[in-house]
């Protein structure tokens, strides 16, 4: 389980440092399907992520997605884990609770994690238990890493074989501009499954 234990969060206060005459920090982008590209990750997944961000291999190491733009400071990975090699090991720590559904108890074991590494931390979840047929959940993640005060939009998704956390940063005081597109950029999770049907149905 080299990725879920070995998640460290130093790399997402990744700070370009840099400060452009921009919009408003404080007022919302606007949301909308054109300013969006799609990326396949391998056969995987599908993520819409803002045709503004690009790749950007150098976020986590363990990541099979990585893209950002540093002058917006905004910034978007995923991880996938295998299900059944995370269900074994937090079994056998005793650490899984049966009583849940395997993404609830992938966003516990992350939200632990998240606590040891971002310090006066913050959480808030929200209603929500399905993105594209998946059983998912979604939290809003506050605190200071590095000593900058850095925002996140994290979703956690369950696939077939695999479990995905989708992780979207920048810092806190452009939270508000870009909360609107850290939840379209987790909304637009889709497998294999979703978007080959789809266009079957064409």
């Amino acid at each position: 389980m080299k990725k879920i234990f070995l998640l460290g969060f130093s790399f997402m206060a990744f700070n370009s440092c840099i400060e452009l005459p921009e919009k408003s920090n404080n007022s919302s982008d606007s949301i909308s399907g054109i300013d969006f590209k799609t990326i396949s990750v391998e056969k995987l997944y599908q993520l819409d992520v803002p045709k503004y961000m690009k790749e950007m291999p150098s976020l986590h190491p363990e990541a099979s997605l990585e893209y950002a733009n540093i002058y917006k400071e905004a910034y978007v990975i995923v991880i996938h884990e295998d299900k059944e090699e995370f269900i074994d090991v937090f079994t056998e720590i005793d650490e899984y609770d049966t009583n849940l559904s395997v993404v609830e108890n992938y966003k516990e074991v992350q939200k632990k994690l998240f606590a040891e590494s971002i310090a006066s931390i913050k959480t808030e979840d929200y209603e929500l238990t399905n993105i594209n047929g998946h059983n998912a959940r979604q939290i809003k993640v506050f605190g200071k890493v590095d000593g900058l005060d850095i925002s996140y939009v994290v979703a956690f998704i369950e696939g077939d074989e695999n479990i995905y956390m989708i992780m979207n940063w920048t810092i806190d005081n452009r939270f508000k501009r870009f909360k609107d597109t850290f939840e379209y950029i987790n909304s637009t999770f889709k497998s294999p499954d979703n978007y080959i049907s789809k266009k079957n149905k064409k």
